[in-house]
């Protein structure tokens, strides 16, 4: 089965820094196959015939073996990462003068969160909630004061999530289809 881990907080300003070469090579010799990463911001695709939970247990041990910090991630299936992409709103990366990310529900996060967060949402802010990613487009420059997503920074729910851009989120796509 393929997989994508996702992995929250790391190699930012130099901070909780893990080489992606290292974690290719650690998740390889764990039995991992088509093991691929993608930037330095803990993006990573592989193959096994583990199961989704055994898969878990393994990045658990594999990330507080090899790094002195805790590291927060989800593990998707080719299959759910592919069924919430498919949810994806029109709006959700059309507009090149707007912020569109990807917020992936980690580990640790709070489900209430789902009922919580459109309560929060301003006029600048576009939000669809799915099982395992939450698509939000905002202002980029123009209002971004007044978005919702600008007060996020070190809310439990931020803190919860891990944000890749529109790009990002596509190219994890090719990834996984190769």
């Amino acid at each position: 089965m393929k997989y994508l881990l996702l992995l929250r907080g790391v190699n930012v300003g130099g901070n909780h820094r893990v080489p992606m070469a290292t974690l290719r090579d650690l998740f390889t010799t764990a039995g991992c196959r088509q093991v691929q990463s993608y930037i330095n911001s803990g993006n990573l695709c592989f193959t096994s015939d583990l199961e989704r939970a055994e898969v878990e247990a393994l990045v658990v041990d594999i990330l507080t073996t090899n790094f002195d910090f805790p590291i927060d991630f989800r593990v998707l299936t080719e299959a759910e990462f592919k069924t919430d992409l498919a949810q994806a709103p029109t709006w959700w990366g059309a507009d090149p003068t707007l912020r569109h990310n990807a917020l992936f529900k980690l580990q640790s996060y709070d489900q209430s969160h789902d009922s919580w967060l459109p309560t929060k949402l301003t006029s600048y802010d576009q939000v669809l909630i799915t099982p395992n990613i939450i698509f939000w487009t905002s202002t980029f420059r123009v209002n971004f004061s007044k978005s919702f997503y600008s007060k996020l920074l070190g809310t439990p729910f931020y803190q919860q999530t891990s944000a890749r851009n529109f790009n990002t989120t596509m190219k994890l796509e090719k990834l996984l289809e190769r």
